[in-house]
């Protein structure tokens, strides 16, 4: 066993899921006021998201018409940004301050493992090639540093 090198596989696989994430919130951020990166290609279509609700809110209760589409759409992407950046940053402080609690909580190794394993699955059905690599980047070096702490 190399904790060492476990250790540096770990982190390794933090970093990506801290870049991708807070670069996702910070452009959905910017996306508040200046439309840019969320936004869609046919400017045709903004004005419509605008305009319309979600049929959830009127299933709970609400109007239907507020939030509309669009900003359910921000906030979504804001909130998947923030958590994806979350998951990475604690990964990151539980290494560098005591990479032992990832060897003595038992679920923690398949757990890091499972989150970007699924974002990775989701990226290649729903997404592209950017959150293909960054996902099977932080997959594949949270399973050598399991394998290597195990």
């Amino acid at each position: 066993m190399n904790a060492g090198a476990a250790q540096t596989w770990f982190i390794a696989g933090t970093i990506p899921l801290i870049l991708a994430g807070g670069l996702h919130a910070l452009g959905a951020l910017i996306d508040t006021v200046r439309p840019t990166f969320f936004a869609p290609i046919d400017g045709s279509a903004k004005p419509v998201v605008e305009g319309t609700g979600v049929r959830l809110v009127r299933m709970v209760g609400g109007s239907g018409a507020r939030p509309s589409m669009w900003r359910m759409w921000l906030g979504i992407n804001i909130s998947h940004g923030l958590g994806v950046f979350t998951f990475g940053l604690l990964c990151l402080l539980i290494a560098t301050q005591d990479f032992e609690l990832v060897k003595r909580i038992d679920a923690l190794r398949p757990l890091t493992i499972a989150f970007p394993a699924a974002y990775f699955v989701i990226s290649l059905r729903y997404w592209f090639y950017g959150p293909v690599l960054v996902t099977a980047t932080a997959t594949a070096c949270f399973t050598v540093a399991a394998v290597l702490s195990a």
